[in-house]
C-alpha cells in the first residue's frame, strides 16, 4: 500500500499529508480551522473519516463530516480559551 517506512516522515505534519494523499477520494480529512476563530492558521489533521462507513445517527447535529466543518484541534481549542482543561 506504501513504499514510506516511519523513518521517511521528518514531521507529524509529513505524515499527515502522506495520510491525506492515500486516503483522498474515499475519506474525508477534517483539517483544524482555529483561523476562522482568531487563532493561528493551524491545518493539523484531526481525524480522517471513511465516508463509506460513518452513518450519524439522526440525533447527530453535524450530519456529515467532512473537511469544510469549523472543527479545532485540542491545542487550538485550549488557546482560544473554547475548551477548558484543567491542567
Amino acid at each position: 500500500m506504501t513504499d514510506k517506512a516511519p523513518g521517511d516522515f521528518a514531521t507529524v505534519d509529513a505524515v499527515a499529508d502522506h495520510v491525506a494523499k492515500l486516503v483522498e477520494g474515499w475519506a474525508s480529512v477534517i483539517r483544524c480551522k482555529a483561523a476562522l476563530y482568531g487563532g493561528a492558521a493551524c491545518d493539523r489533521v484531526i481525524m480522517v473519516v471513511f465516508r463509506d462507513f460513518y452513518q450519524p445517527p439522526p440525533e447527530d447535529d453535524y450530519c456529515v463530516w467532512d473537511s469544510s466543518r469549523p472543527m479545532l484541534c485540542e491545542d487550538c481549542a485550549t488557546d482560544l480559551r473554547l475548551l477548558d482543561i484543567v491542567p
